[in-house]
């Protein structure tokens, strides 16, 4: 049965079948090349969040320009990786770049609410990522349909009731969504989670199923993408549990 993920560099893979049948045609995709390739993105990621804040110190007005552009383009480059497979070594260095900006100026506004956060979201990301793989190779999860048809029902409930809760509060105003925010976090934070072993089963995938070595780019961006997304998760989670502890 095949897999299928909401991730969309993941999606286009398996659409096209570009995976399938590459054995013995040309390089194969290979564990030590993904690993070489997620180090690669996660490396621009950290250098988008440090050239990000060095700018904002000392040219604060070429720093502005970079954020704008970085908000109205991650989005772009995303689709053109999606849309254009042989350019995702390109698209997902200009997303990881640009994304890192935007965290980088979110991870600073936590930091200066809660001093120590990013500290403690970036270490929970590394313990999250050390259970995920753990559990994996262990085959104590195992990303079987059961798994998928567990992780797309979960996924499409949490949308559902995000909006159905947003839509509540909008009518309403009863500030249900704020009384709720701790448990979506915690819910959105655990489907984050749940799409990381997805792509762990998809590496082995690509790798095992002898696909052609500029795969890795893709199962690569796919990975830091959901990683991003976890930290993102964990930052807000940690700081709403700050609030409430203030409170």
């Amino acid at each position: 049965m095949a897999l299928r993920s909401n991730n969309p560099v993941y999606n286009r893979i398996e659409k096209n079948g570009e995976y399938q049948g590459f054995a013995g045609e040309m390089a194969a995709a290979t564990y030590s090349g993904v690993a070489t390739k997620t180090l690669y993105f996660l490396a621009l990621v950290f250098i988008g969040v440090f050239g990000g804040l060095w700018l904002m110190e000392n040219f604060p007005t070429m720093f502005l320009t970079v954020l704008v552009g970085s908000l109205l383009t991650t989005f772009i480059f995303a689709l053109l990786g999606l849309w254009f497979p042989r350019l995702t070594p390109v698209m997902g260095s200009l997303y990881c770049l640009g994304q890192g900006t935007i965290i980088g100026v979110v991870s600073l506004a936590f930091e200066m609410e809660a001093p120590g956060i990013v500290m403690t979201a970036m270490l929970s990301v590394v313990v999250v990522l050390a259970v995920v793989v753990t559990l994996f190779l262990t085959r104590i999860v195992r990303v079987n349909s059961g798994f998928m048809r567990f992780l797309l029902v979960f996924a499409f409930s949490f949308i559902i009731s995000f909006f159905l809760v947003r839509l509540i509060d909008l009518i309403f105003q009863v500030g249900v969504f704020n009384t709720l925010l701790l448990p979506i976090s915690l819910a959105s934070t655990f489907l984050a989670t749940l799409y990381l072993f997805f792509d762990m089963q998809r590496v082995v995938e690509i790798v095992e199923g002898g696909a052609p070595k500029h795969l890795e780019w893709y199962v690569s961006f796919g990975l830091v993408y959901t990683l991003l997304w976890i930290y993102i998760e964990i930052l807000r989670l940690l700081a709403i549990i700050g609030l409430r502890r203030r409170d």
